[in-house]
């Protein structure tokens, strides 16, 4: 989105920008216009809103018996996994 410079009626092209609440934006402009150069800030803001998503209300599925649980499990060379218990121990 472009704004006229206020003072000069150039374009002005956005520096920045940040959120100031969920639905209102404040942006910093600065004109192209290099004799003119004015920096100035604007907000941006929901003023209405006019039509909502519709929603469906899903029921939870309900948790499952039959899925089995999963253990932790160490992975690795030197885990709980490893079968040898002595580094040094020949094979």
């Amino acid at each position: 989105m472009a704004l006229k410079c206020p003072e000069c009626g150039q374009v002005a092209y956005t520096r920045t920008s940040s959120y100031e609440a969920p639905s209102v934006k404040r942006t910093w402009y600065q004109c192209r216009n290099l004799d003119c150069s004015c920096t100035f800030t604007a907000l941006e803001s929901v003023e209405k809103i006019i039509m909502k998503p519709h929603k469906s209300v899903a029921a939870e599925p309900e948790p499952r018996s039959d899925v089995p649980v999963l253990q932790p499990q160490t992975l690795g060379r030197y885990g709980s996994a490893y079968t040898h218990k002595d580094r040094h121990a020949q094979p």
